[in-house]
């Protein structure tokens, strides 16, 4: 821990701004050091206060045992039930065919030739096709040599009907019709031109592996049919198997087939039909049984379902939870549409896939083995694995009653628009409460910790694996705030917030802002010097700081010597002003930001081939990147202007391609999370984030909303189905926390000196069934800050014959 009287950080935020800009680890190269200038100096250096008290190890997460339910294994800090719920979660192993796991482990050629080219491979057997919009600097690894699968707004998987086109080569389902040919040269068309014998090697297995695919079974009689035009084919959108056995669907279960002109039987309760006289388009969803089945055959080779809504919980017997569906029918859901399951008798979605994406040891799970299309299929997931959204869109299929009405994503949806003004609203009150920040802080996660390294498959790297990359981050976060919060390294910490990002490359990172006690904070540039660097270290006295420095602090090279650079492309200069001046001392700077000390000192290190100085250098804590070894920015800031900026800088949003407006579509509809949903840049690591349900952002103390409106036109809750006149009429329901703001004014004279917005510091927002009210605080735990919801200018004009007006002379 730092003994200093002052302490206060702030990452740089010129550097950090951009999420593609944060530089990759940079190996490290042998240099000649004879002529070293960071030679060890008789003369102390006066500022090597700044390294005093460095970490003798970098920090390794704890082992812990592994969940003594699922037998999954865990990370430190990961909760009891992160995996399973403490067993409430069950759900049967794979049985993935010896030979298609062989391709999945094995070293030999024609096993990597598959895994390398996975995507292709699937999309080639999938019986339905993938629509997305990818960005294409991510995904091309001559450009970028990353992969990530990065995807612009809603992705679509679609089934066709199997009608002749003239010119259209036969695709997806339709090449399943041909597969008892010997020949194969029906996908023998589709193999690439540089790869073809390869890929016919990988084809041919994957045609016998799959003969025992239900739907292959369907779609291969089809072969040995004289006319294919007079057939229809239905398909079972709502399969329903407990999962929690190992279950595959029959043949019968899947689909039925049969001919024009023919009794047709309604066999399933929700299909769709495939006809050979057209080619119309069906959207398969994320919450039909088949979607993981009939989209991804080479991680479900034996037709597998996915989620669905009727996964009971263990120890729920399938009888009670389809009674408890039939009850929530009853009582008022008589659509199918609205989605009738068990409710809370039955598993989550989120529960499902975290269920899932797990390891367990001796347990094959092929998902995790799947490289590309491991992230194509997390990706997948995301849009409708959202607190909420599943159920909004299951509920809203075919609904004829949502013309002309607004579709709202709520405040209460993470990562919204809503969420991220409520949240930077919140984060201003508490500047109003405590002051400016002091810090900010960002951490971006290494792909190369030992934890990532040490748990990957043979062969794999971490892109292939953004399960271990979300999972060893978020202990590392967590980490890092117990070192700020808990163990004070940057002294007491009065308030917070800090907020989760995606980098483009898809790497998470972390922003902070720290607002300190009074008697830690930072002044003046030599108390800045006491805790922050922005030079290289001397590489002798400091070889294991030197060598991080140099992995992860250096920008560029850009500009002049590299004008292809991201920040620098398309520009006259870097937009983050690399190379910064030269600095004999730490100086104030304009409008406060600091301008660090950074001599010229002839020091400098190779960095992607080119030598560079103390000018590239990104202010860090010595203690902090030795302790983290990743890109960890810290900088002061002395500044009241730059408070607005960092805080909307942190709660921009997720990456979006384009801000979310409310404009009506043809029929008068604003549907707010299709907009939010086809604005959005997600990639895989964000997807897992979400998936195994980590905090994307938080603030302490706690922020309470307080209501503001004119007398009986306060907010009341109830559900669609209710009753208006029993709402109305519900014990309680004429309280809000304003009117029991008044009513405890009536009743506590020590009340009546605290305005409404410091209420909650005072008193906590009590609710039960039938009664709202204001309690005193038993004792002073910090409490939560209040702020006052914003009014809108028309409601302001509403409230004006209420207000008091001042009298001459007040």
């Amino acid at each position: 821990v730092y003994h200093m009287h002052v302490f206060v950080l702030i990452l740089s935020v010129h550097c950090t701004i951009s999420e593609e800009d944060n530089d990759e680890d940079v190996e490290m190269e042998d240099v000649d050091d004879d002529d070293d200038t960071t030679s060890i100096s008789n003369v102390p250096d006066p500022y090597d206060m700044v390294y005093s008290k460095l970490p003798t190890n970098t920090h390794k997460l704890k082992s812990v045992e592994d969940c003594k339910h699922c037998y999954a294994k865990k990370f430190e800090r990961e909760s009891m039930g992160f995996c399973c719920r403490k067993g409430k979660i069950k759900l049967a192993n794979p049985n993935t065919p010896l030979e298609l796991m062989r391709l999945w482990t094995s070293a030999d050629s024609d096993s990597r030739h598959f895994r390398d080219n996975i995507r292709f491979f699937n999309g080639h057997f999938s019986f339905t096709s993938l629509y997305c919009h990818l960005d294409s600097d991510t995904t091309n690894i001559s450009k970028h040599p990353i992969y990530t699968f990065r995807a612009h707004g809603q992705m679509y998987h679609n089934i066709r009907s199997f009608g002749k086109q003239d010119g259209l080569d036969r695709s997806h389902l339709e090449l399943y019709f041909y597969d008892d040919d010997p020949s194969l040269e029906h996908r023998y068309r589709s193999c690439r031109k540089e790869q073809c014998q390869k890929d016919k090697e990988v084809i041919t297995q994957l045609v016998n592996i799959l003969h025992g695919n239900p739907y292959s079974e369907h779609l291969r009689s089809m072969g040995h049919v004289d006319d294919v035009d007079d057939y229809h084919i239905t398909l079972n959108l709502d399969q329903r198997m407990d999962q929690r056995i190992y279950n595959t669907p029959t043949t019968s279960e899947v689909a039925a087939v049969w001919v024009e002109g023919s009794e047709r039987r309604r066999q399933f309760e929700n299909s769709v039909i495939l006809q050979g006289k057209n080619r119309d388009i069906y959207g398969i969803k994320s919450y039909h049984g088949c979607y993981d089945a009939l989209s991804y055959p080479l991680f479900f080779p034996r037709g597998e379902l996915g989620w669905h809504t009727d996964i009971p919980k263990e120890g729920v017997p399938y009888e009670t939870m389809m009674a408890a569906r039939a009850a929530r029918l009853a009582r008022g859901h008589n659509n199918r549409s609205s989605n009738p399951s068990g409710g809370r008798l039955c598993v989550s979605v989120r529960d499902y896939y975290c269920y899932k994406f797990q390891m367990r040891p001796g347990i094959f799970n092929p998902i995790l083995f799947g490289k590309r299309l491991f992230q194509q299929f997390a990706d997948k997931i995301r849009a409708d694995l959202y607190q909420g959204l599943v159920d909004s869109l299951h509920a809203g299929e075919g609904r004829a009653d949502s013309v002309e009405k607004r579709t709202v994503l709520a405040t209460s949806f993470i990562g919204g628009p809503r969420d991220m003004r409520r949240r930077y609203m919140d984060a201003m009150a508490l500047v109003r409460r405590y002051g400016k920040p002091d810090i900010f802080l960002t951490m971006t996660c290494n792909p190369n910790w030992d934890e990532i390294r040490q748990e990957l498959y043979p062969g794999q790297t971490p892109q292939d694996r953004p399960d271990l990359v979300v999972r060893v981050f978020r202990a590392k976060l967590e980490e890092l705030k117990n070192k700020l919060l808990k163990k004070d390294i940057l002294g007491k910490v009065r308030a917070y917030v800090y907020v989760v990002e995606f980098q483009k490359r898809g790497l998470p990172h972390a922003h902070f802002l720290l607002i300190m006690e009074g008697r830690y904070k930072l002044t003046c540039p030599e108390q800045y010097d006491r805790l922050i660097s922005a030079e290289l270290p001397n590489k002798k006295k400091y070889p294991e700081l030197y060598k991080l420095v140099v992995k992860h602090m250096m920008h560029g090279p850009c500009g002049a010597l590299n004008p292809e650079c991201p920040c620098t492309k398309g520009r006259p200069s870097c937009k983050n002003h690399y190379p910064r001046p030269f600095n004999a001392a730490t100086l104030q700077g304009k409008d406060s930001y600091p301008l660090y000390r950074r001599r010229e000192d002839g020091c400098k290190a190779m960095v992607r081939k080119e030598w560079l100085d103390n000018r590239w250098v990104v202010p860090y804590n010595p203690h902090l990147l030795r302790y983290f070894n990743c890109h960890i920015n810290v900088e002061a800031c002395g500044s009241i202007k730059a408070v607005k900026y960092l805080f909307k800088y942190i709660y921009k949003g997720h990456d979006r391609a384009s801000i979310a407006v409310s404009e009506a579509d043809k029929n008068g509809d604003i549907d707010e999370i299709k907009q939010y949903r086809d604005a959005r840049w997600v990639t895989p690591p964000e997807a897992l984030w979400r998936i195994y349900g980590f905090e994307l952002s938080k603030n302490s103390p706690p922020v309470k909303q307080l209501q503001l409106h004119l007398p009986n036109m306060h907010m009341v809750s109830f559900q669609a189905a209710q009753n208006i006149e029993r709402v109305v009429n519900r014990e309680g329901v004429e309280k809000s926390m304003l009117t029991e703001y008044f009513e405890a004014n009536r009743l506590h004279e020590d009340a009546r000196s605290i305005l409404y917005r410091d209420f909650p510091e005072w008193y906590t927002w009590q609710t039960s069934r039938n009664n709202k009210y204001w309690r005193k605080r038993v004792r002073d735990t910090g409490g939560q800050i209040g702020r006052i919801v914003s009014a809108r200018q028309l409601m302001v004009r509403s409230y004006q014959p209420f207000m008091k007006l001042p009298r001459e002379g007040d």
